[in-house]
């Protein structure tokens, strides 16, 4: 474990890329920003993975970098009015999971004294709330995934996406139906679980219970910010619009038969038939009730705990090729699960994922030299499921490693 930790630490440097001014695809950014892999895959900032990147920052003595990065998402937002999926201009047509709330946290822990920033931090939140709410609502009142392109973006994203996906019309077929099977993949890659059968390649019709977790975390995060900032009119405002947003989750995402959440298909009336690791985000975010966060646990270990980790999702409900699917194993996933059964007192369940996730790594990390993006959690490899080349990765899967080799130390 040492060794990896120490090969982490040297290398997050070579992850910092400096480039403020728009040129080409590449949109210029204010500060210093970190980037998935040292070289030569995955070269912009992207939303979702630099929040669990800065994590493993902090820990390392790197908050600079990490608060670098959160004024950076804080200048999307200003800029566009909300976060892209990543500094391209062909990522302005979508988001990606809203993590600016974690992410502001993340750094006002860390800075306890700098007020200065607060101000901005809560408008920054705002303004993205007000575009998940003026874009991604959906007629229930929770949030959905989507995408803001136009018709050629719409086509290109099928030339390079759809047509090699399972499932999705041929060339040939109807223009209509292209364009609908590239707007569900579009939302999926607005999801980050692109491509999942979560949402049964229909991703536009369903309410996913993660993203309105970080909905709910978004509404409390501006709440205690207001209240820091000794605004309680505004504070009391936004803690109301976070408990409506925690009984629309328990209401529509609740599943009781199977005693977890899962995400709402708003246009059929039903839940998806897969359970997934987006079903701890509610134990994550302390908002299931401890009979929920049991319930939870079991079927978490039951189906989708594996020898070497936590799944993306139960085996046996697709027979195609996704990536966000079993056996793979994400480094987000992992870390959202540690932290979920730790904070509703699962400790032994939280220190056996920890202990898999960094053994895992390390073991792949003497064979290879290299940390990667996934991997297979039911036999411990890089064999993984999906259609993309793998790449070596430092981003979430070095952030990760590093929250998990802490978590060991603190909970001996």
């Amino acid at each position: 474990m040492q060794k990896v930790l120490d090969f982490i630490k040297r290398r997050w440097p070579e992850t910092t890329r400096i480039h403020r001014t728009t040129e080409g695809t590449l949109l210029g950014l204010p500060h210093p920003y970190s980037v998935p892999c040292a070289r030569p895959a995955f070269q912009e900032f992207y939303y979702r993975d630099t929040y669990f990147a800065s994590r493993g920052l902090v820990l390392d003595g790197f908050a600079e970098q990490a608060r670098n990065n959160c004024e950076n998402l804080l200048y999307e937002v200003e800029t566009y009015g909300f976060v892209p999926a990543g500094n391209r201009t062909f990522h302005l047509n979508r988001s990606q999971p809203p993590f600016l709330a974690p992410m502001i946290e993340l750094i006002a822990r860390k800075f306890p004294n700098d007020r200065e920033w607060l101000p901005r931090a809560v408008a920054g939140l705002e303004k993205e709330m007000a575009f998940w709410n003026d874009h991604r609502r959906t007629p229930c009142g929770l949030h959905h995934y989507s995408g803001n392109p136009d018709a050629a973006a719409i086509e290109e994203f099928y030339a390079d996406c759809c047509v090699r996906r399972p499932g999705c019309p041929a060339e040939e077929a109807d223009p209509a139906a292209r364009r609908a099977a590239a707007f569900h993949a579009l939302a999926e890659a607005e999801s980050g679980w692109d491509f999942t059968p979560r949402f049964e390649h229909r991703c536009l019709d369903y309410a996913p219970i993660d993203l309105n977790v970080l909905m709910y975390i978004a509404r409390r995060e501006i709440s205690l910010l207001y209240r820091d900032l000794g605004d309680l009119g505004h504070a009391m405002e936004w803690e109301q619009r976070a408990e409506i947003r925690r009984n629309l989750i328990n209401r529509y995402c609740w599943n009781e038969e199977r005693g977890v959440f899962l995400d709402y298909d708003f246009v059929n009336k039903r839940h998806s038939p897969v359970f997934s690791a987006a079903s701890l985000f509610p134990l994550w975010a302390s908002l299931a009730t401890p009979e929920q966060a049991e319930s939870t646990l079991f079927a978490a270990e039951k189906y989708l705990e594996c020898d070497y980790g936590l799944a993306a999702c139960e085996p046996g409900k697709s027979d195609r090729q996704c990536r966000w699917d079993y056996p793979n194993g994400w480094a987000p996933l992992q870390l959202i699960a540690i932290e979920a059964f730790d904070r509703n007192g699962f400790t032994e369940a939280a220190r056996r994922l920890a202990q898999k996730y960094v053994d895992l790594v390390t073991a792949n990390f003497e064979k290879t030299g290299e940390l990667w993006e996934k991997y297979n959690v039911a036999d411990g490899t890089v064999d993984i499921r999906g259609t993309h080349p793998m790449p070596a990765m430092m981003g979430w899967t070095a952030g990760v490693f590093v929250c998990a080799a802490d978590y060991l130390s603190r909970s001996r």
